[in-house]
């Protein structure tokens, strides 16, 4: 830490840990990939940004999976009949491959958030849903977070010197914009 100014230094070890869980939160395979970059570079400590966003995803899944459950059925699942018989098959199919179907949706890009929702609906059992979530985030997180980590130790050794400093300061840079857009996000918030 010694190359970045002491602000920035103390913004990363004051917001790093919790960028990781907001960001993970919402759907943050980029903000956890960016996270592993930096622990790569020793900035941050990758058992610290795993377990943070393990529990951030596993915390925003059943977020949704609640809004599902409580919502599903009153306003998001449309009155129509032929998408009744349809959720009635994905219903089935969950039911049927609980697991399955908790861990392809946490790979599909994009899916996970419609995913929880979706499963919410359905009939598994929000025990169930803990538990096989809280597995696959914890594999989700240690999976993106290595290849964040692997990928840092690529560009260093590929650009060696001045450029992959830059390539750190960019990267520090982007995690410090992250924080900075999330703390006025939340200071808006707050006057409103």
């Amino acid at each position: 830490m010694g190359t970045l100014s002491p602000s920035a230094a103390a913004l990363i070890s004051k917001y790093g840990i919790a960028a990781v869980f907001a960001g993970t939160f919402i759907e943050g395979e980029t903000v956890l990939l960016a996270a592993g970059i930096v622990a790569g570079a020793g900035l941050l400590n990758p058992l610290s940004v795993w377990a943070s966003a393990s529990l951030g995803a596993w915390a925003g899944h059943v977020f949704w999976f609640f809004a599902g459950r409580i919502f599903g059925n009153r306003y998001i699942l449309p009155k129509s009949n032929w998408i009744r018989v349809r959720f009635a098959e994905v219903n089935r199919i969950v039911l049927e491959r609980p697991k399955t179907a908790v861990f392809i949706l946490q790979y599909l890009y994009g899916m996970r958030i419609i995913g929880a929702v979706a499963i919410g609906i359905t009939e598994m059992s929000f025990r169930k849903f803990m538990l096989y979530e809280a597995l696959n985030c914890m594999l989700w997180a240690a999976l993106i977070l290595g290849a964040g980590y692997i990928l840092e130790e690529s560009i260093m050794r590929i650009f060696h010197g001045w450029l992959a400093w830059l390539w750190l300061g960019v990267s520090v840079a982007a995690v410090i914009l992250f924080i900075r857009h999330l703390e006025r996000t939340l200071s808006r918030k707050r006057l409103k």
